[in-house]
């Protein structure tokens, strides 16, 4: 197949057009890297390893693009890019490439999403729905989990000052344990944080 011209196209794409009427967009980077010209000679392989290669670079440069305005798992990222148009191989190859480069790494992200659910007051339980529907894997949720401090507890007892109190002071102890309970917190977490704290407000009300 001979090259009769390369035209630049829409975007960051060169249209390489072959004298028997047929033609091909490529990357204007990989363009320049392989030294297409006017007049060349590509086999029909070549060609496909060609179109093959631009669709990776252009995949990677639209994943770095999603990166620099969202925070993606790798499952979240990769969907994205296979709605951009690109193919669950290209698609793959980009997130693998970005793994090595330790561009994106779900562990590290989805512990730092753990750690900022935890101070929010959020069960570990509810902490696991919510990472998971994020696009963590099952396994790398877990291992985030692990490595998050959740004090129930405390946490149930901050949410009863700030949400709580006013049904505390009258009377409504089942409703909000009811609450508690649906937010994911365990049976003991809840019972203890809630008999601390009505202990602490007939306390307050004595003085």
């Amino acid at each position: 197949m001979t090259v009769e011209s390369l035209k630049r196209d829409k975007g960051h794409l060169i249209r390489v057009t072959f004298k028997d009427g047929k033609d091909i967009l490529l990357d204007v980077d990989l363009c320049v890297e392989k030294c297409i010209h006017e007049g060349d000679e590509l086999s029909g392989e070549t060609v496909k390893e060609y179109l093959k290669e631009s669709d990776y670079i252009r995949a990677k440069s639209r994943a770095l693009w999603l990166l620099d305005r969202y925070t993606y798992s790798e499952r979240r990222l990769c969907e994205k890019l296979k709605q951009a148009g690109f193919g669950e191989e290209t698609a793959a190859r980009v997130i693998c490439r970005l793994k090595e480069l330790s561009v994106i790494d779900d562990l590290a992200l989805s512990s730092r999403f753990a750690e900022d659910l935890a101070r929010r007051g959020v069960s570990k339980r509810e902490a696991y729905s919510k990472l998971y529907l994020k696009g963590f894997s099952a396994d790398t949720v877990k291992a985030a989990l692990e490595q998050t401090e959740f004090d129930e507890i405390r946490q149930i007892k901050e949410l009863l000052e700030k949400k709580y109190k006013s049904k505390l002071l009258s009377g409504d102890t089942d409703k909000v344990y009811a609450a508690l309970i649906r937010k994911g917190f365990s049976y003991s977490a809840v019972r203890e944080a809630l008999k601390q704290t009505v202990s602490e407000l007939e306390f307050i009300g004595d003085m």
